[in-house]
């Protein structure tokens, strides 16, 4: 079959705005000329590598991370792929990606039914199925007077008739009493809850821990859709937003779906969505009569291998900073504390008063 640009794949088709990204295109023969004499002559192509801002059937936009925005047609790029977020600090990936990054790389990983952008504020809805799908992701200061940002947030929630909610992330280290926005927000009434710990670590490191129980055999499968096994551990959360939490569940760019089985019965699961060169992990749940026996920490080891068997290398999970043997579980797999996050509950609405 010919491979002429008029009918072979379009190399740029799974590629999605606001992720980093390689492009490989061809050089036009202005730049091809103008490279006589230098390094570069002979060369037919170029990489482009930054965050795809926009892009419609005929043109890519890339922005990289110094110089101007790059215009890049489609029709003469040869490869193109998602790369994952370039470090922030020195240190090792799962460390050093910036908290801005790693917040915008985990939204594929819980992928809301409704997504908007207003600037650096990302506004997320799923029919009220879990807080991180049903919020608005704060990754930067927002160009409008704060108060008129939050009408904006309040009215666009409630319009969905679901409750106001900002998820903020905080810099390493830090507390929401020690962050400014957090403060300005709770002088308006809002109230602080639920401090959620973002943990990563090395896939092959969690891979090489001793993670298999001993004196038992375990049947552990993956998946790449929900099975009734799998599905058998939703928790009533899930169980009542049926069809919108397979959604979510299925969302990802790509996904795996593991349970364990011990004689037969199903006693554990866990999701991991692939994305970046990260998997995230979700989901992780135990039968209460089987717990605290190593199950846990062999589903994660699973999805450890399954991660690196993949060529994701990095690895994040989220937990509810109460949730102490969840904690300890995922350290003594390897997983540290990269930063937090807290929610923000607007004020409820004033009653209309009474004559």
């Amino acid at each position: 079959m010919s491979n002429s640009p008029g009918n072979r794949p379009d190399p740029t088709s799974a590629l999605r705005e606001g992720t980093r990204v390689m492009v490989r295109r061809r050089l036009s023969d202005a730049e091809r000329g103008s490279a006589a004499g230098t390094p570069g002559a002979g060369h037919t192509l170029t990489d482009v590598v930054g965050t795809l801002v926009r892009r419609d059937v005929s043109t890519l936009v890339v922005e990289p991370r110094r110089g101007p925005d790059v215009e890049i047609a489609v029709s003469d790029v040869v490869a193109a792929k998602e790369i994952p977020p370039s470090p922030g600090r020195r240190g090792r990936p799962h460390r050093a990606v910036t908290v801005s990054d790693l917040e915008e790389l985990m939204v594929d990983g819980w992928r809301p039914l409704e997504v908007e952008r207003r600037g650096r504020w990302l506004l997320r809805a799923g029919e009220g199925y879990t807080r991180r799908a049903n919020s608005c992701l704060v990754l930067g200061p927002t160009e409008r007077e704060t108060v008129t940002a939050l009408d904006d947030i309040i009215t666009w929630y409630r319009e969905r008739g679901l409750p106001p909610l900002l998820q903020v992330p905080l810099a390493p280290g830090f507390g929401p009493q020690d962050d400014d926005f957090v403060r300005e927000v709770t002088a308006l009434a809002w109230q602080v809850t639920s401090p959620t710990l973002v943990m990563t670590a090395a896939s092959a490191e969690v891979s090489d821990r001793d993670t298999e129980p001993s004196a038992r055999s375990l049947d552990i499968e993956v998946d790449a859709d929900i099975t009734p096994e799998w599905w058998q551990l939703a928790d009533e959360r899930a169980r009542s937003h049926d069809a919108v939490a397979r959604r979510i569940l299925t969302g990802s760019p790509n996904q795996a779906f593991v349970t364990v089985r011990e004689e037969g019965v199903t006693v554990a699961h866990g999701r991991m969505a692939l994305a970046q060169g990260w998997g995230g992990l979700f989901e992780v749940a135990v039968t209460p009569e089987r717990r605290r026996r190593g199950l846990a920490r062999a589903l994660v080891g699973r999805c450890a291998d399954e991660a690196a068997r993949r060529g994701a290398r990095s690895l994040y999970l989220q937990v509810g900073a109460e949730s102490t043997p969840a904690v300890a579980l995922y350290k003594s797999l390897g997983f540290t504390v990269h930063h937090t996050y807290v929610y923000l509950r607007a004020p409820e609405p004033a009653s209309p008063r009474t004559a």
